[in-house]
């Protein structure tokens, strides 16, 4: 009878602390699983791909590593990844502009920013000369699906194109099916390295804004913690040594 009453109270102490450190792990910003799941819709040097290390991903796991947390990073053509962050397949999206909640109104954003964006005309004729969006109204202007921003300023082109990737742009330029296409300068630099591309980047960029991890809302309590993470690696220096690794390369023309 000992024994039995020994082992009840055993199984309700295991039961206890079991409930205490998920208790206590939700109160500090800390998911049960302990792993999340962040879609990205980026190309190298942003994101990652096999035998390429991208600076979001490593930015992303660095700052939910101070909170407790560890992340993989899966990459989608960037409509999906915007998609199934909303929808909760995945458990955010780690590089979107401010105010995409508006249409996707799962989606919660980490106040603190991960990079600027630069919305960056390329072409390959030297006579193109672009410093406004009205100034693609002559031209046939190509883009990728998925970044809304384009889909707000793009209305004065003589054609519009949208492709399913951001690898997809270049033979349309190379082509000659556009004149111009739309992409930042860090992902154009590495394709354009990686083909060997002859193109030319646009300057000034046509705006630069910044961008911002968002996590599905059953997450959203684990915001306050990744933006702290966030500004405290911008601090101590941390922001700065992964930016000079992953993006500094790609800086140039």
């Amino acid at each position: 009878m000992t024994g039995r009453c020994s082992f009840a109270r055993y199984r309700l102490l295991v039961a206890g602390a079991a409930t205490w450190t998920c208790l206590c792990g939700t109160a500090f910003g800390l998911e049960p699983e302990g792993r999340l799941l962040l879609a990205t819709g980026a190309l190298p040097p942003l994101s990652a791909s096999p035998g390429h290390p991208g600076f979001l991903d490593e930015l992303a796991r660095a700052a939910f590593r101070r909170i407790g947390i560890d992340v993989d990073v899966e990459a989608l053509p960037p409509e999906r990844a915007m998609i199934n962050a909303d929808e909760g397949i995945d458990d955010g999206d780690i590089y979107r502009i401010a105010g995409i909640e508006r249409s996707f109104p799962n989606l919660v954003r980490v106040p603190e920013d991960v990079l600027d964006f630069e919305f960056t005309a390329y072409a390959k004729s030297p006579d193109i000369r672009i410093r406004t969006w009205d100034d693609l109204a002559p031209y046939a202007v190509a883009y990728t699906t998925g970044y809304r921003f384009y889909d707000l300023h793009v209305k004065a082109a003589r054609e519009i194109t949208k492709t399913a990737s951001i690898e997809e742009l270049f033979p349309l330029l190379e082509s000659g099916r556009a004149d111009v296409i739309l992409v930042d300068r860090w992902q154009a630099q590495w394709i354009a390295r990686r083909e060997g591309y002859a193109v030319r980047r646009i300057e000034p960029a046509l705006a630069r804004t910044p961008m911002f991890m968002y996590l599905n809302r059953k997450h959203e309590a684990l915001v306050a913690g990744v933006a702290r993470a966030l500004a405290e690696m911008k601090a101590d220096g941390t922001y700065r040594k992964l930016y000079d690794t992953y993006l500094k390369p790609y800086d140039g023309p």
